[in-house]
């Protein structure tokens, strides 16, 4: 059997009023359900969020339908349409308008059936708000891990806001329904007990939301429990000192670790064997063959030679210390040089090998890429089949007014 706040048939009761022997807070009942009304009256923002969730229920509904926080994210849109199903303000306005006004003498109050309604819609609403909270909390875990493996800001970004935005509104609403039930719940006992109860005889309203929601462990509702679990030996790790504990952290850790390396460092005796370096062999092994090509030479007696010989070979030591310098070509990079099609295209090659490389010897640094491009292929077009004088004239026209006028 379904509970009263999960029963859509249970139907309200009837509106009765009846004098009442206690002497009950009127102006605290009426400010209690004012509250309530003020509050859910202004949930417009609230709205707004279930409709996008709608649109994006639609967008999402046939690529993600086997994901589990889109599973989690379609629970949020349901119970955000249960929502506005549950008409809660129009049954504390119904209960509020049926209180007299305060000026009466003998004034009528609703009857317990009534608030009893009042009370069960209200554990609706909240259990409605709290399963809101829980669904999006679980959805937002796999969203943001969507986040942080980048996937596409329509994919995780979006309802990862979105669900933020709901989480947050519903679980405002949530901590206002326990205090609304903890103020109304007190005038429970209090109005006139008239007519047939709505609900089972064996039910009874809790005394308490808290108590039934479990509002205070919300925050551990809703993690989950992984199954791959490490468990890490930290203890193997660490190493005793010398009073027998364990060192309190890392640093002492690296510490100890220092302090016997110098010890062992210390301790070691030095080798006695000194065994010279590579580089000092090297220079010793060169100078013992200095030493025995200066004792040949000293030792070389020399042989006799022609004149004819002598002027041959002192010819050749001469050439080559003296070596003729070869006279390098100055080239005159300028327009001028250009006499036909060869050399217009070894002008423009040039040209262009001097302005990706900065050169100095480029006369169109003043010229930005765009302006270059066009006085280049003006230039190429006349590399056909012309007369000398008219590429000479055609081209120096074209250099004036492409590239000196830009000066």
């Amino acid at each position: 059997m379904l509970e009263p706040w999960n029963d859509r048939s249970i139907l309200p009761p009837p509106i009765n009023t009846s004098k009442c022997s206690y002497d009950i807070d009127l102006i605290g009942l009426k400010h209690a359900c004012t509250s309530i009304i003020h509050i859910l009256s202004k949930q417009s923002p609230l709205h707004k969020e279930s409709a996008i969730f709608s649109r994006f229920v639609y967008k999402f509904d046939k690529k993600f339908r086997n994901d589990i926080g889109y599973k989690n994210f379609k629970k949020v849109n349901t119970a955000l349409r249960r929502y506005l199903v549950v008409g809660l303000l129009k049954d504390v306005q119904k209960f509020l308008n049926v209180l007299p006004s305060e000026d009466e003498s003998s004034p009528y109050f609703p009857t317990k059936q009534m608030l009893e309604y009042v009370l069960v819609r209200l554990i609706t609403f909240s259990k409605i708000m709290f399963r809101i909270t829980v669904c999006s909390k679980k959805a937002s875990i796999f969203y943001l891990n969507r986040i942080r493996r980048g996937e596409s800001h329509w994919m995780c970004l979006m309802p990862y806001a979105l669900l933020s935005r709901v989480w947050s509104l519903s679980l405002v609403l949530l901590q206002h329904s326990s205090k609304w039930y903890s103020r109304l719940h007190q005038y429970l006992n209090q109005l006139p007990d008239k007519g047939v109860s709505i609900f089972a005889h064996d039910y009874e309203i809790p005394d308490n939301l808290d108590t039934l929601i479990n509002i205070q462990n919300i925050n551990k509702v809703g993690r989950f429990e992984w199954t791959q679990k490490l468990s890490l030996d930290v203890d193997a790790i660490l190493v005793e000192d010398e009073e027998g504990e364990l060192c309190e952290s890392i640093l002492k850790y690296v510490n100890n670790i220092n302090k016997t390396s110098i010890k062992t460092a210390k301790t070691e005796k030095p080798d006695i064997q000194m065994t010279l370096p590579v580089e000092d062999r090297v220079v010793d092994n060169m100078k013992q063959q200095t030493m025995k090509n200066s004792q040949k030479v000293n030792n070389d007696q020399g042989v006799a030679i022609s004149r004819e010989m002598f002027k041959k070979l002192y010819k050749k030591d001469t050439t080559e210390t003296n070596p003729v310098q070869k006279e390098k070509k100055i080239i005159n990079h300028n327009i001028e040089n250009v006499v036909d099609g060869n050399s217009l295209q070894k002008f423009v090659r040039d040209e262009e090998e001097f302005r990706n490389n900065s050169d100095e010897k480029s006369l169109t640094t003043h010229l930005s890429f765009m302006q270059w491009q066009a006085l280049k292929t003006a230039l190429l077009k006349l590399d056909n089949p012309l007369k000398a004088e008219k590429l000479v004239r055609k081209t120096k026209k074209i250099w004036q007014n492409k590239c000196l006028d830009y000066k």
